[in-house]
């Protein structure tokens, strides 16, 4: 039976989640928060090691920007993945946020059993809506104009896109969403959005105020834009590499902006709660 679990590095969404796992009763400590957060009185390690003896590692997502040290943006020191990989109690269970394959492959020629979190699709629909939030919330301080009225163009129709558009329709905006999928292009027409096939994007991209994009790979490429009107703000919503060609972007002066990771930024406790309830279910399908 695991008792005994370590958080390591992360952001206010690992507090949260640590908080609530010595809620319910297991023994939890915390590693990698030194600096500038609250962390709520929860019992820190007083070295790596201490920290992987537990019987759970629980990671932060992303677990490392740089496939070279860990993600702990609260801590004075680095961590390196070979700190985590080679020093974890080899009968430990370890989760993770967009564990990259090199860590995963670490992890694997130990034998130690890991999962990421954020390939679940539990977290992912329940992460849609505070992404689709911190998008809008960046929309209306960024711009002069309200989203009553505003244009917005809605690139992707899945699981952060449909919340995403649904949001901006209820605020009154002009609602269009870039789909390929027949079935999806009805569905966005039924949920009262305008329907847009990729060569009619191109073909009115530079009607809209704002633009935002949820489709990880390059959609907006130098020759859509080159179209697009220098006041509209695009907010890209992907993960790395992201939907935008940046470099052409920043040459046609253009504003973008790459808004990673909001659900830790803009609603840490929701996220927090989102991704404790998903390791929850994890260990309940291994009955650990």
């Amino acid at each position: 039976m695991f008792k005994t679990i370590s958080v390591i590095g992360g952001d206010l969404r690992q507090i949260t989640l640590a908080r609530m796992l010595l809620d319910d009763g297991y023994d939890v400590i915390i590693y990698g928060f030194t600096k500038d957060i609250q962390t709520d009185g929860i019992p820190s390690a007083d070295t790596i090691r201490r920290a992987l003896s537990s019987d759970i590692i629980i990671l932060p997502v992303p677990v490392t920007f740089d496939n070279r040290t860990i993600n702990m943006p609260f801590c004075d020191t680095e961590l390196s993945i070979e700190d985590i990989t080679d020093n974890i109690n080899p009968l430990s269970l370890v989760f993770g946020g967009r564990i990259s394959e090199y860590i995963s492959a670490r992890l694997t020629a130990r034998g130690i059993m890991h999962r990421d979190y954020m390939k679940r699709d539990e977290l992912a629909i329940r992460n849609a809506v505070p992404t689709a939030e911190g998008a809008i919330e960046i929309a209306i301080s960024e711009t002069p104009i309200t989203i009553h009225g505003s244009k917005c163009l809605v690139l992707g129709y899945g699981k952060v896109g449909k919340i995403l558009a649904h949001s901006l329709d209820g605020l009154g905006a002009e609602t269009y969403v870039e789909a390929r999928k027949y079935a999806d292009l009805a569905l966005i027409e039924g949920h009262g959005c305008i329907p847009l096939t990729m060569n009619e994007t191109k073909a009115n991209i530079d009607r809209f105020d704002i633009i935002f994009n949820t489709i990880p790979a390059l959609v907006l490429d130098e020759n859509i834009l080159k179209n697009v009107r220098p006041d509209t703000l695009i907010i890209d919503l992907a993960s790395k590499p992201g939907g935008v060609d940046f470099q052409t972007a920043k040459e046609l002066g253009l504003r973008v902006i790459w808004a990673l990771s909001i659900p830790g930024r803009t609603a840490p406790v929701t996220a927090g709660i989102i991704i404790k309830d998903t390791i929850t279910n994890i260990l309940s399908e291994l009955e650990v």
